[in-house]
């Protein structure tokens, strides 16, 4: 059988959602698995946004770096061991994944 598209009870299998974020916008659990696009005014990641297993991946579309702000919570850089606010480049893209309650790892193309 050809298939064309597969879907679960929360969308396509096989498909990011892309959301369009003109300001600063602050992460929500409905934005698990999916991809946040910015393009001025950077991204805010809460306490109590996501459980364990849930990423978000962000892109940040502009010449322009953007900030991803932590508040209550701890984001690690991959591969460096850095942690706090982190900025994502021009044209940047980063995964972040939420791997304890409170607790993040990012990472991406971009990342600083």
């Amino acid at each position: 059988t050809n298939l064309t598209s597969i879907t679960d009870l929360l969308g396509p299998v096989r498909s990011l959602p892309i959301e369009n974020k003109t300001t600063t916008y602050a992460l929500a659990a409905t934005d698990s698995g999916q991809v946040v696009s910015i393009t001025t005014g950077g991204i805010t990641l809460g306490s109590g946004v996501f459980s364990a297993g849930q990423s978000v991946s962000v892109f940040n579309n502009s010449a322009s770096s953007q900030t991803i702000t932590i508040s209550g919570v701890t984001m690690t850089q991959a591969g460096t061991g850095l942690t706090g606010n982190r900025t994502l480049n021009a044209y940047g893209l980063c995964t972040i994944l939420c791997i304890a309650s409170n607790t993040y790892v990012i990472t991406g193309a971009g990342v600083a």
